[in-house]
């Protein structure tokens, strides 16, 4: 019962810890939330305030030819990058890391060791089970050349997002919990209509 109470509180701790600028160091994978809570944007952090992350390589127009056209944002003083316009892998400061179009929202470190009792008892995309094999200058190493190339293909939300393109730096694996319990859910609900539609053609 101990051992159970100190997982729970650990991990409640964990899940609304908030990281620091000044206690991060470069090859930290980061994260913050978005749309209330919704997903979470996942990047590298590179060192002096900077961070490289995976977006989408397309416009939400182009998939969704509906939409109006997005508005077009001036470049960031400081990291010039300009929202909408620069796409895929790219770099940017933490303030525009952390802005989700409604705020600056607050970071938070993903953590690669944490053991699958953990995971489950935390919000979705925070933390994965894969160990973490690579040094810190290796995670930055890959992170720049992928950014340089921008060489991480074609964004996706379920197959090749964000959080793909940082656990990938990291360990060398694309993983995604977040979409992983997506498609999860998707999968139970799916098996759930095939059991009515069977239970209803028996009836």
């Amino acid at each position: 019962m101990h051992i159970i109470k100190r997982v729970l509180t650990t991990s409640v701790q964990l899940m609304v810890e908030k990281a620091r600028p000044e206690d991060m160091k470069p090859g930290d994978h980061i994260y913050r939330y978005g749309l209330y809570g919704l997903y979470s944007h996942h990047g590298i952090y590179v060192g002096d305030d900077y961070v490289i992350h995976f977006t989408r390589t397309e416009s939400k127009t182009t998939v969704l030819p509906s939409l109006s056209k997005q508005e077009i944002l001036p470049p960031c003083p400081k990291c010039e990058y300009q929202k909408n316009i620069k796409r895929g892998v790219v770099k940017t400061c933490l303030d525009c890391f952390r802005w989700d179009g409604i705020k600056l929202r607050s970071l938070h470190f993903y953590e690669h060791r944490w053991p699958l009792l953990g995971y489950k008892l935390t919000r979705q995309g925070t933390n994965t089970t894969l160990l973490y094999t690579r040094l810190p200058n290796q995670v930055v190493d890959t992170a720049c050349k992928l950014h340089a190339s921008n060489g991480f293909g074609n964004y996706s939300l379920i197959n090749n997002n964000c959080e793909h393109f940082a656990t990938f730096c990291r360990t060398g694996i694309r993983a995604s919990k977040q979409t992983a319990f997506l498609s999860d859910c998707e999968r139970k609900i799916k098996e759930a209509k095939e059991w009515i539609m069977k239970s209803l053609k028996r009836n």
